[in-house]
């Protein structure tokens, strides 16, 4: 029998995101990926197709046959504040264009009309695993502190509504998770635990597990790797 974990969550700590190419394999590259901790809060919901409800009565009225299907989960929806108004991040998320000077990045430009839509990112986000007063400490991670890791393997996004005034600005961005069958088992960073990879990752719309690896926080696109099999 496995040792449960009965933790709670606590914060969200970082956001890493890394390209997904068409067929949903991530984009191995320099600028195809990011992390950072400039975020406030991420909304997650379920969309669900509701079950075919089927009644069939008698000649007198009665209810002679009734059958309620399952309802079923269609995909998650995410809405995220950021905290900082980052071209780089907001590229990958949204699209668009990066305006570039001499190498350092000074501008966005949102996405036309004509473009092709974004085939999304692989998004994962870590929070605390809460222990009652304290960080979880699990036997199974060595007792290191423990994070809850979660991954959604194709998020797609908008740029919601920003508002300016006599505030700091929060960038919102909103979309969809979707499954998807083509992310490595190791995750797009090869760096998902073994016992994860073994359970063949996470394909699904969303999910999670405990890890006591948290990335560290960039200003900057990073390197995504190439994708082993």
């Amino acid at each position: 029998m496995s040792d449960p974990h009965c933790f709670g969550s606590l914060q969200v700590c970082r956001l890493r995101v890394a390209e997904l190419a068409t067929n949903g394999v991530p984009v191995a590259g320099a600028d195809n990926g990011y992390v950072t901790d400039a975020v406030i809060k991420v909304d997650v919901s379920t969309e669900i197709e509701q079950g075919d409800e089927l009644t069939l009565k008698n000649g007198c009225g009665s209810v002679c046959q009734t059958y309620k299907d399952s309802d079923r989960l269609k995909r998650l929806s995410l809405k995220m504040d950021l905290c900082q108004l980052d071209s780089e991040l907001i590229s990958l998320l949204v699209g668009g264009t990066v305006i570039d000077s001499s190498g350092d990045t000074i501008g966005f430009a949102l996405p036309s009309l004509d473009d092709d839509p974004s085939n999304g990112v692989c998004l994962e986000l870590w929070t605390k695993a809460w222990d009652g007063s304290e960080q979880a400490t699990p036997a199974s991670l060595s007792n290191a502190a423990a994070y809850f890791h979660w991954v959604f393997p194709k998020a797609t996004f908008t740029l919601g509504n920003i508002t300016m005034e006599n505030d700091v600005m929060t960038i919102p961005v909103e979309g969809f998770s979707n499954e998807n069958s083509s992310l490595p088992a190791h995750g797009p960073y090869n760096d998902w635990p073994a016992a994860v990879t073994a359970a063949g990752g996470i394909v699904t719309a969303g999910g999670w597990f405990l890890d006591s690896s948290i990335p560290d926080a960039e200003c900057g696109f990073i390197t995504v790797p190439a994708q082993g099999s």
